[in-house]
Order: structure tokens, then C-alpha cells, then sequence
């Protein structure tokens, strides 16, 4: 006999016709299937059972075997026999319903055309060949969806295939988080349906969870997504979600629903794995087939884009018509844009559906420093105000992703492509400056100010030599005896000069920041309450970042 943990769910949902009924034992589907055995026309009635067995019974096999024997006494025989269930074709009384209901033993119907012995083989196979089984499951679901897409019957017919599939309820997702399809609620009353729908798990929820998955495993990785307490009412506990890809970039999600009876289930169980997996590689098909114009239109504004700034522009009539034709309005000021973000999972679709949401086609590139966009301006001038704007989006990344960094450095705004690649350079090098200081999320090039003056600093050899006199030597005493001098002394510039508050900021006792203060002074040669002094330290402090990459430094 075979030791499996295959479950009586995963027999009735991989093994069993889709039209069979579970008479009672909705709760008991967790039991353990060690075999399957059907009941002979001729003593003996069974083979010798051992235990948690399938029972299947032929009522016809009964009749032939004893005309006089009621199938309540069989299953109270059975119970006495230590099986797991019995699966029944043929009539089912209500005196062997309640038979089962005393013995508590889940009772199912087949359909009256079913095969018994097709369905003993099934069940055996599925225990001693579980990958074999499951294999061949996902072959046949593959044809049925195919059909479905060679015949153009789109994600409504695929998510109706999903459910009589899985039995659960099945919906899509776009990646926005909107409900695209939705299959299996039809046992729900109609005015239960929009709330179901609205206890989903949240776009943030999805996010996070594609996020925690390695990038190359993507396609195959599946996650539980549990509801809200209050979705118990409902009749829902839980998602098992799969993301699906196309372009390169999530499209959306398949979520197969489970009810509250397997709200304790951590894992999905077979079926439910098959059914998100085929599901998202149906869905990313009937998305690629529907995009595809889009997606070649997306590559040839990239490429655009990345030939623009590696060019010579001479002819920019000729660079401005050519735009047309993509959708850009090249004839207007456009400012550059940097953007650096980790952590934000299917980057860049959220910037995308930002811009979109703005009801723009801008140019945008991925780039080793990160994604460059340019943003039209109505200033040639300034795009000082595009900084707000990038604040917004800095803004929202951060209130749906908690985990996110974000640096965004945008430059002055190109009167034409002939100066894009300075507006790009300008935006890289707020980027850079940005992410050094940490001050803001968004760097505009035309507030630099005292950064600016700073950075022209960076490849002066007055300026390294008043930093190794300053701050230097606290640099080297950090390092060589492992204390936190220099950022005590960035704490005590920040809270402006106020023991108390750059205590409280630290995280210490104030007499270990008086410590620390003696320990600069006597290190610098410094005289901490000298307003000179202060000073020659706190611009030393901002020499630093620039003076790093300098080779007098």
C-alpha cells in the first residue's frame, strides 16, 4: 500500500469528473487517500481494505452482488473498514446521506455515465504517479486553452474554463489592479458578487508579493494572498496568485479563490497550482496577441529615443517630424529626467501608468543609471515646476511600496533635440547628487545652488586639502577604531547645534554625545562653540560627497 499525502481534495479535483457532487464532507477533504477500491459484483465484496481507501460503488454492482442490501449498510461497513470516503454511481438515498453524516464519512456522487474502473485507475495513478498524473492534467487544460485562444474566446471564456477546472472561482486581474474576468460565482447571490470583488487583495498586495519573488522564477512562482477578516462573511479566505508576463513587464494577475474551510491551508494544493500557472500563460498570450502592435510601438520609441541622444542632431525639422509619427511633440521644451528606483516590483509599468494618467507619450529609455524619460515643459527656461510633479510620483511610489528607494534627478529643459543629451547630463548629474545627499527623493539641476558650487569644487586641490585638515581626520578615526564621530558631527549640524535634539536623533545618552564632541574637538583641533570653526566643519561635511570621485581627493 502506498504512504501519499495525497488528499481526498486532490483526487476529486484531479482525478473525478468535474460533474461529481460532494453529497457531505465539505469539511473532511483534507483526509489522506491511500488507495482506491470499487466494490465487486461477487463475493468478496472488496478487495481487503487496510485503510483510508477510496470506496467506489456501482449501484448497479450492489444489486448484481446482493438485490437486498441498502447502501446505508454499506457505508456504515465501510466506516467499520476505516476508509477515507465513497464515491457512488447510481441513486443515492437520503437514508445513506444520513448514514454518512453519522459516520462521518464524506459521500460522493459520480456522474451516472462514469466508468468505474477509468476513475480506479485514475485515482491510483494520480497517488502512485503524482507528477506523471498532474502532468498529463496540464497537457489537456493546454489543448482546452488553446482552442479557446485559437478561437478568440479571450480571458472571460479562459476564466470560466479555470473554474469548472478547479472548482473555485477564478478572476483576472489587469495591472492596475481592475477586474478584467471573473468565472465561478455564479453559487453566490448576485449582491455578494461586487463585494467578493472589492475584498481582493490590493495592487500594493500583489506588488509586494511579485516583488518578493526572484525576477528569473517569475513565470513559475505562485503565492497565498489571505483576505480581510471581515471577507469571511463572504464565504472567501484566501488567493493563490500568479503573476502573468508579457513585453517583459507584469500584465496582471490570475487569482484563484479559496473558501474559509481552507483558510488554514499555507501552501496551494495541486490543482490550484496548475490552475494559476496555465491560467497566467494563457492570460499573458491573449494579452501579447492583443498588444502586439502596441508592444512593437513601445520598442520603436526606445530605440528612438537612444538613437536621438547618441546623434549628431543637425537636421532637428527632420528628428521633430520623425517624432510625430511616434507620438511625440518634439517641437516643445522638453526637460530630462533620471529616475532610480529598487524595491518597486514590475518597474517601470507604475511610471508608465503614471504618464499615462497625465495623458502624455514621452520618450523613455531604460539606462544603466536608471529610466530616462524627457517631460515636456512650458518653460524653455525653467522645469522647476516638473519638480512638484516628480514629487507626486516620488510620493506615490512610497505610500505603495514602503520599501522603495527613489532618487530623481531632472535637468533644464532643451529648447530642442539638439540639446537634449545637456539636459540629460544635467539630470544625471542631479541624480547624483541627489542620491549623495539624500536631502530629497527629487533633484531639479536648477536648484543645486549651493551643490553646484560645490561640485565645481570637486577637482580643486584647495578644496581636498581643507577637507584632510577638517573632517578627514575624524574620517580616519571612524574607520580604524569603528565609531560613529563623522555622523555625530552631521546629527549635531542637522539639529543646529542643539545637544538635546541631536541626542534624541542619535539615540543616546546626552553625555555620551558630550563625549563624542570632546572627541572632535581634540581630534580636529576644532573648537565646536567657535562660529568659524563650526563653519569650516560643516562645509568640509559638504565637500565630501564631491570631493570622492576627485583625483586630487
Amino acid at each position: 500500500m502506498y504512504n501519499t499525502l495525497t488528499t481526498l481534495e486532490d483526487i476529486i479535483q484531479l482525478a473525478l469528473p468535474r460533474e461529481t457532487a460532494l453529497l457531505f464532507g465539505k469539511g473532511l477533504l483534507g483526509r489522506p487517500v491511500s488507495w482506491a477500491a470499487s466494490l465487486r459484483p461477487s463475493p468478496p465484496a472488496f478487495p481487503k481494505l487496510e485503510g483510508n481507501e477510496l470506496a467506489l460503488v456501482h449501484m448497479d454492482d450492489l444489486r448484481t452482488l446482493d438485490p437486498h442490501m441498502r447502501l446505508d449498510r454499506v457505508v456504515t461497513t465501510l466506516r467499520q473498514a476505516r476508509v477515507a470516503a465513497i464515491a457512488v454511481i447510481g441513486e443515492i438515498d437520503d437514508r445513506a446521506v444520513r448514514a454518512a453524516q453519522t459516520c462521518e464519512l464524506p459521500l460522493l456522487q459520480l456522474p451516472a455515465d462514469t466508468v468505474i474502473t477509468q476513475v480506479e485507475r485514475s485515482v491510483i495513478r494520480l497517488i502512485v504517479d503524482r507528477e506523471g498524473y498532474i502532468a498529463q492534467r496540464t497537457s489537456e487544460l493546454q489543448r482546452e486553452l488553446t482552442q479557446i485562444e485559437l478561437h478568440g474566446g479571450g480571458l472571460p471564456e479562459i476564466a470560466r474554463l479555470l473554474s469548472r477546472y478547479s472548482q473555485q472561482a477564478t478572476v483576472f486581474l489587469g495591472d492596475n489592479g481592475q477586474v478584467i474576468a471573473a468565472a465561478g460565482l455564479h453559487d453566490v447571490p448576485e449582491q455578494t458578487v461586487p463585494r467578493i470583488l472589492a475584498s481582493l487583495p490590493s495592487l500594493t498586495a500583489l506588488r509586494s508579493l511579485i516583488a518578493s519573488q526572484p525576477a528569473s522564477t517569475l513565470e513559475d512562482s505562485i503565492g497565498v494572498l489571505e483576505f480581510p477578516k471581515r471577507a469571511e462573511e463572504l464565504g472567501v479566505s484566501a488567493a493563490v496568485v500568479s503573476a502573468f508576463q508579457a513585453g517583459g513587464r507584469v500584465r496582471g494577475y490570475c487569482l484563484v479563490l479559496r473558501d474559509c474551510e481552507h483558510r488554514s491551508q499555507d501552501q496551494p494544493s495541486a490543482i490550484e497550482s496548475l490552475v494559476v500557472r496555465q491560467g497566467a500563460a494563457a492570460a499573458a498570450l491573449d494579452w501579447t496577441r492583443q498588444n502586439a502592435v502596441g508592444l512593437a510601438q513601445d520598442q520603436m520609441r526606445a530605440a528612438f529615443l537612444d538613437e536621438l541622444l547618441a546623434s549628431e542632431v543637425a537636421d532637428e525639422a527632420a528628428w521633430i517630424k520623425r517624432g510625430e509619427t511616434l507620438g511625440f511633440a518634439l517641437d516643445a521644451p522638453h526637460a530630462a529626467w533620471v529616475i532610480e528606483i529598487q524595491n518597486v516590483p514590475d518597474w517601470p509599468t507604475p511610471l508608465l501608468q503614471f504618464v499615462e494618467e497625465q495623458r502624455l507619450t514621452l520618450p523613455i529609455s531604460q539606462r544603466n543609471e536608471g529610466t530616462v524619460i524627457f517631460w515636456p515643459s512650458e518653460s524653455a527656461k525653467s522645469a522647476r515646476s516638473q519638480k512638484l510633479t516628480a514629487v507626486a510620483f516620488a510620493e506615490r511610489m512610497l505610500a505603495s511600496t514602503p520599501h522603495a528607494h527613489i532618487h530623481i534627478g531632472i535637468g533644464r529643459p532643451a529648447a530642442g533635440p539638439s540639446e537634449w543629451l545637456r539636459s540629460l547630463q544635467q539630470a544625471r548629474e542631479s541624480w547624483r547628487i541627489g542620491k549623495t545627499w539624500q536631502a530629497s527623493p527629487v533633484t531639479y539641476f536648477g536648484d543645486l545652488g549651493l551643490y553646484k558650487l560645490l561640485t565645481s569644487l570637486g577637482g580643486s586641490s584647495e578644496a581636498a586639502r581643507f577637507f584632510r585638515k577638517t573632517v578627514q581626520p575624524i574620517v580616519d578615526h571612524d574607520e580604524n577604531r569603528n565609531s560613529e564621530l563623522v555622523s555625530t558631527l552631521e546629527a549635531f549640524f542637522s539639529c543646529h547645534g542643539n545637544l538635546s535634539q541631536t541626542a534624541a536623533k542619535l539615540h543616546i545618552h546626552r553625555n555620551t554625545l558630550a563625549y563624542r564632541i570632546d572627541q572632535i574637538s581634540t581630534i580636529t583641533r576644532l573648537d565646536l562653540n567657535d562660529p568659524d570653526a563650526r563653519f569650516a566643519l560643516q562645509l568640509a561635511l559638504k565637500l565630501r560627497p564631491v570631493l570622492r570621485n576627485s583625483p586630487r581627493f
